[in-house]
């Protein structure tokens, strides 16, 4: 039972490891689609322009520095590599384990180290969300972070 728990547990994490490093590197080679709705999120343009009324209530919250928004959508995409670089570590040192290779308990704890920083990425998201209340205007994005911090929990659980 435990080889198929531990291959279970390589399949998740692989998983992760799969969608974070797809993100990584499209937002390297092409920036400007994520940074562009970053900023347009950090600066409440959408809230703005929809809903002027909620705007005019939390518009002291937005951040309309671009040097600022280039800033940390560069923190988003280095947070995003080292995190799908430890997460593809953590997908290989349970597959080595599954021969023996490596111990387990070295194998769980570098798995978990990158899916509580895959879970972290998406719980700052929804922090910072919430202080530019992109519920208004972004509620999908909101969603899909929700889901994504789900998906962290879900697969922590599987792991430890």
């Amino acid at each position: 039972m435990e080889t198929v728990v531990l291959a279970g547990q390589c399949v998740l994490v692989g998983l992760l490891a799969g969608w974070l490093a797809l993100g990584a590197i499209e937002n390297i080679r092409r920036p400007w689609v994520n940074r562009d709705s970053v900023s347009d999120v950090l600066a409440m343009r959408t809230m703005r322009d929809a809903w002027p009324d909620t705007y005019r209530a939390f518009r002291s919250n937005r951040i309309e520095d671009a040097r600022l928004h280039r800033l940390i959508f560069s923190a988003i995409v280095a947070a995003e590599s080292i995190v799908a670089v430890t997460l593809v570590a953590g997908t290989a040192a349970l597959g080595l384990a599954l021969f023996e290779l490596i111990p387990t308990e070295t194998a769980r704890i570098v798995a978990a180290l990158g899916v509580l920083g895959f879970t972290a990425i998406w719980g700052a998201f929804l922090v910072g969300g919430q202080w530019v209340h992109y519920w208004v205007g972004h509620e999908g994005t909101q969603h899909s972070h929700f889901l994504l911090a789900l998906w962290g929990v879900g697969t922590w659980v599987a792991l430890v």
